[in-house]
């Protein structure tokens, strides 16, 4: 499903999600036929009754197996919490929960970027009122793959290792003309830079375009309700999106990734 109105059914949903589980549709222990019931599966051989959502982090949840696909097709489509709640008919604490608990069971990314590299540092949140944090990202030109990271101040030791932990050695990195740069050459890698105190942006257009993407998004989706707590789980989903973009394509490949990390051991 990669559109609302390909949305299965909820008896559809239900059975797909025990099929990414089990591998199969039928009873895993005798082969039986199953009875998909709202809430649980019950084998007419065996007489074996279970919940699918109980060996999942889908477990607690008393949403139907259909609004819970249709919430995370609404993530995934970056729907604002507005239109998500006319979509679903759920209220905005449960939106703002699950959205959460979407982020919370991605996968982390490994991508190492190399090439030629736009690296770059930007503010989020409000430094009148003290809650300011600093992300540093870097973006591969070709794929427009990406990489972000919190970190505690602009200093040199903080960029020089988000560089070294997420670029090869030998890759051109362009930046801005902070100082924290400028011993890039040492560490192994090629460097350019631009003065944009003087207009010359050219060298990081792709990194400062994406700083407006993500913020912008951020005021779309959240207005002043984004708490910074949250930033680290945002920042892992767009380098998912970015880099992963297949999981977001629909529901299903979403909970292929995910599902089975979330199984009771």
């Amino acid at each position: 499903m990669n559109s609302i109105a390909s949305l299965p059914g909820n008896w559809q949903c239900h059975k797909q999600l025990f099929k990414i589980v089990w591998g199969v549709d039928h009873c895993p222990d005798c082969g039986g036929k199953l009875l998909f019931r709202p809430n649980y599966e019950w084998c007419k051989q065996c007489r074996l009754k279970t919940s699918v959502k109980g060996e999942t982090w889908l477990r607690y949840s008393n949403l139907p197996y259909r609004k819970l696909w249709l919430l995370i097709w609404c993530w995934q489509q970056k729907q604002t919490i507005g239109s998500t709640r006319q979509l679903c008919g759920v209220s905005y604490p449960t939106i703002r929960k699950w959205f959460k608990r979407f982020r919370t069971v991605l996968p982390k990314d490994r991508t190492v970027l190399s090439g030629l590299v736009e690296a770059d540092e930007s503010a989020f949140g409000k430094q009148k009122f003290g809650n300011q944090i600093w992300v540093v990202g870097a973006i591969e030109r070709d794929t427009r793959q990406i990489k972000l990271r919190i970190i505690p101040s602009r200093d040199r030791d903080s960029l020089e290792q988000f560089i070294l932990d997420n670029v090869e050695p030998g890759s051109h990195i362009n930046t801005d003309a902070w100082g924290a740069y400028n011993e890039l050459s040492l560490l192994g890698y090629t460097h350019d830079w631009c003065n944009h105190s003087i207009g010359h942006f050219g060298e990081t257009n792709l990194i400062e375009n994406l700083w407006s993407v993500i913020k912008r998004h951020l005021r779309s989706m959240y207005n002043s309700k984004l708490t910074l707590t949250d930033l680290p789980l945002i920042l892992n989903e767009w380098q998912i999106r970015q880099n992963k973009p297949k999981l977001m394509y629909n529901v299903s490949n979403y909970l292929n990734a995910t599902v089975c990390s979330g199984l009771l051991q």
